[in-house]
């Protein structure tokens, strides 16, 4: 038991060539020191486990070697590298952990140290840990020693939270940041271990535990230890996952299966198996979510290499991506990621996850909250007009009444489209909204297709009937941003004036402003719908239809407390305002 030492030592890099993951770094290190230009402050930062320290060793002990390789290594067998080896090393390397000597008399005494020459070498090097725990008073301290240390002295600090170390250290380093570790890299050296420690694992297995690391390889060989000792020497998927606490990649394939075919009872009874087996809610959502962006990437080989798993497993998600619709992809994570962000707060996880997972079963469906796809209805208005038009040459047909929604009771308010007079007009009475497009009856007779293509559009008449029928579909069609105008536009009063000429009413010049400011964007449509370039528009104002408009909510919270002064006390008492 006493001659047991953890991975994380017994493996850990003593040359620059043996530290996995960080290429760039250590060549930039081997290149200095072969052309003797060398720092007198590095600053390593990084992520925790991923070689700042061991670097600063091999750092510290390759310079002083005086019988150092082609390749820019250290020997290993001069006395310097011996001294290193042993416990003289402290004579000429000095680790000093600033986590626990962050104060100003504690970098005081370091640099009287730094006074003394080194005993052998040529080089005293000074490597701080978590310098940023330092205090501001010993930074201020340290300041002077790192401006002008002596030529034989070089600082190495290593920090994994490089934003608190002040401005005035950083000028005066050179700043190496560590990356993460890939999985890859990690999941080879864990094999490299296994191999010569005599153990057999699966590389799905090895590629959990590098998942578990978040890139650290201090992390994977701890993991590796723990699962190690768990397996008796024999690395399996299955066992890893089950010490690990992971829920298995099978789940996850499953439950897109399920998605794909809409199979949400069995999503659910798959969600209550999960939980029966002691997993949180929070662990299957993040899964799903890798899960469906590794979907993702696997649909394009220009992002394939973003997907760091097995070969295996690689042509799993390929199998399972071609399936997938990057829309349902799209949907689906957005609707997981609120139910990540909202995991926390929710007072009912449990119900929150299963909405989730109905949600992204119906992902890909352009629901309207019936089940059903909505109908699109503007084919179906070129098609009346199409008719009108034939009607209006031959002088037979569908009349213009039929093909224009009933006027409402007040002309304020938004058209009423009858649906079963549209459909009627155009197919007959046998047609359905919920028949496919295939089926026979449900599309116009080839004789009014050739009817509609080969005769000149006519000009319509300009009638009140398809006049608000057009002006309210030019409003309906605004975006968001345009809701004033369509409002003015919804309460406006339009009445014909002439053959080519009609006026909107309006209650006040604020609004008449406003639409004779669309004036050319209004009459484009209505002379495109009209077919008749000559139609021309004009704005009047009607004082009487000063208070006929839809009233907004502030204006509505205005009557209200004139109505009712009580509400006015309410709101003053309690710092109450409308939202």
């Amino acid at each position: 038991m006493s001659d047991y030492i953890v991975s994380a030592r017994k493996y850990r890099p003593t040359t620059f060539s043996s530290v996995v993951g960080q290429g760039a770094l250590t060549s930039t290190l081997k290149n200095a020191i072969n052309t003797g230009k060398l720092a007198n402050t590095y600053l390593f930062c990084g992520p925790r486990g991923v070689g700042k320290t061991t670097c600063a060793r091999i750092f510290a002990k390759t310079i002083n070697c005086t019988n150092r390789t082609p390749d820019g290594e250290a020997c290993g067998e001069c006395e310097s590298c011996r001294s290193f080896n042993s416990e003289l090393r402290s004579y000429n390397v000095f680790e000093l952990d600033a986590a626990s000597n962050n104060s100003v008399d504690d970098i005081r005494t370091l640099t009287e140290q730094v006074r003394i020459p080194p005993m052998n070498g040529k080089y005293k090097v000074y490597i701080i840990d978590e310098v940023h725990m330092l205090s501001t008073s010993a930074f201020n301290a340290f300041l002077k020693t790192l401006e002008e240390p002596p030529k034989y002295a070089i600082f190495i600090l290593a920090t994994t939270e490089k934003h608190k170390i002040i401005p005035t250290i950083l000028s005066r380093c050179q700043i190496y940041d560590f990356g993460r570790i890939s999985n890859a890299d990690i999941t080879a050296h864990l094999k490299a271990v296994a191999e010569k420690e005599g153990i057999t694992t699966e590389p799905e297995a090895l590629n959990i535990i590098a998942e578990k690391s978040d890139g650290g390889m201090r992390d994977a060989l701890s993991i590796f230890d723990q699962v190690t000792s768990f397996t008796n020497g024999h690395v399996t998927y299955a066992r890893t996952i089950e010490n690990l606490n992971v829920i298995d990649y099978d789940y996850y394939f499953r439950l897109t299966d399920m998605f794909l075919e809409k199979r949400i009872s069995d999503s659910l009874l798959l969600l209550n198996d999960i939980l029966s087996k002691g997993f949180d809610g929070s662990h299957l959502i993040s899964g799903l979510m890798l899960h469906l962006r590794n979907l993702l990437v696997s649909r394009d080989p220009v992002t394939l290499p973003l997907l760091e798993v097995s070969d295996e497993m690689r042509e799993r998600y390929r199998t399972q991506a071609a399936r997938c619709q990057p829309k349902f992809l799209y949907r689906a994570l957005k609707i997981l990621n609120d139910c990540d962000l909202n995991y926390r707060v929710s007072k009912n996880k449990r119900l929150l996850v299963e909405l989730a997972l109905i949600q992204t079963a119906q992902a890909d469906e352009d629901d309207d909250g019936s089940g059903r796809k909505p109908a699109r209805l503007r084919p179906i208005f070129n098609k009346i007009a199409a008719r009108q038009q034939s009607a209006a040459v031959t002088g037979t047909g569908t009349q213009v009444k039929e093909a224009v929604p009933e006027q409402p009771a007040r002309k304020s308010a938004i058209p009423t489209i009858r649906t079963d007079k549209l459909f009627t007009s155009i197919y007959g009475n046998s047609v359905s909204l919920t028949k496919d497009k295939g089926k026979q009856g449900n599309a116009p007779s080839s004789e009014a297709k050739h009817d509609t293509a080969d005769t000149p559009k006519p000009v319509k008449p300009l009638t009140d009937e398809l006049l608000t029928f057009h002006w309210q579909e030019f409003a309906a069609s605004l975006p968001h941003q345009d809701n004033p105008l369509k409002n003015r536009m919804i309460n406006s009063r339009i009445t014909v004036m002439g053959p080519d000429k009609f006026d909107v009413f309006v209650g006040n010049h604020m609004v008449a402003d406003e639409i004779k400011a669309s004036r050319e964007r209004i009459l484009n449509h209505i002379r495109d719908s009209f077919n008749n370039p000559a139609i021309e528009m004009t704005v009047s104002i009607d004082e009487s239809r000063n208070m006929e408009h839809i009233l907004t909510r502030d204006e509505q919270y205005a009557r209200m407390k004139e109505a009712n002064p009580s509400l006015k006390e309410l709101e003053k008492v309690f710092s109450l305002e409308l939202r």
